[in-house]
């Protein structure tokens, strides 16, 4: 093969390798994230109802369709501070929330900004998992393409 094929062949996969990465990498961030959560839920011994204080729009696409989506944003009260959680994790279409629905929040009483919202820690074991698995996809993928540059590059040197 032409040696300027394989050094583009060669740049290209460094480059998917790297978008790989940072994909498997922003998995990783969710999934800690919402393993944190999950993991204080014995914690969370204060409870206080909370509203939905904003629906966040999502636009969504395939190659043949377009459509919204929402999740919502819910603000709690404790002592006299407002608190809320951005449930990104609970995306639905557009319409299914609205605002002033009131929830049941769970939250640690040392830090009330910690907080998991009742109705929704279904979705949250969900959201945990997808994003477990997508790591673990992305990763594999990852590796492989990190591995075969390594080797090409081994053979090309001995």
């Amino acid at each position: 093969m032409d040696t300027s094929v394989e050094m583009v062949a060669w740049i290209a996969c460094a480059v998917i390798a790297v978008v790989l990465g940072g994909l498997a990498y922003m998995n990783f961030r969710n999934f800690k994230k919402r393993s944190n959560l999950l993991n204080r839920a014995d914690e969370m011994t204060g409870s206080v109802s909370g509203r939905i204080s904003e629906v966040v729009k999502v636009y969504r696409s395939n190659s043949s369709f377009r459509w919204k989506n929402e999740y919502p944003v819910i603000t709690y009260s404790v002592g006299d501070r407002d608190y809320t959680a951005k449930l990104d994790f609970a995306e639905k279409r557009a319409g299914h929330y609205s605002i002033g629905d009131t929830y049941r929040v769970c939250y640690v009483p040392s830090d009330p900004s910690c907080c998991i919202v009742e109705e929704f820690r279904k979705a949250l074991v969900s959201a945990r998992k997808r994003s477990l698995i997508g790591m673990v996809v992305l990763c594999i993928f990852f590796l492989n393409l990190i591995y075969s540059l390594i080797s090409q590059i081994g053979t090309i040197l001995a």
